[in-house]
């Protein structure tokens, strides 16, 4: 089990290496998550071509892919 465990699937996805932020928010907003008026998503090598920005955060923490970034992201804590 991860130190990620049990966070929710926002907080994971910042922390994840492969989280990703977009000014561009889609039309359907039913699978997105916007954050700070950006979209969220996942760049894991393996999904983006497939789902590309369509990948909806909530699912972060079920995902096997996860990755803890070895340095902070400063957007995650400059609130």
């Amino acid at each position: 089990m991860s130190d990620s465990a049990g966070l929710a699937p926002e907080a994971k996805h910042r922390l994840c290496w492969y989280g990703r932020r977009a000014a561009d928010i889609l039309p359907e907003l039913n699978f997105q998550t916007v954050e700070d008026g950006q979209l969220l998503y996942c760049a894991h090598p393996m999904l983006f071509p497939f789902v590309g920005y369509q990948f909806d955060v909530r699912n972060c923490d079920r995902c096997g892919y996860f990755k803890a970034r070895r340095t902070p992201d400063p957007s995650a804590t400059a609130r």
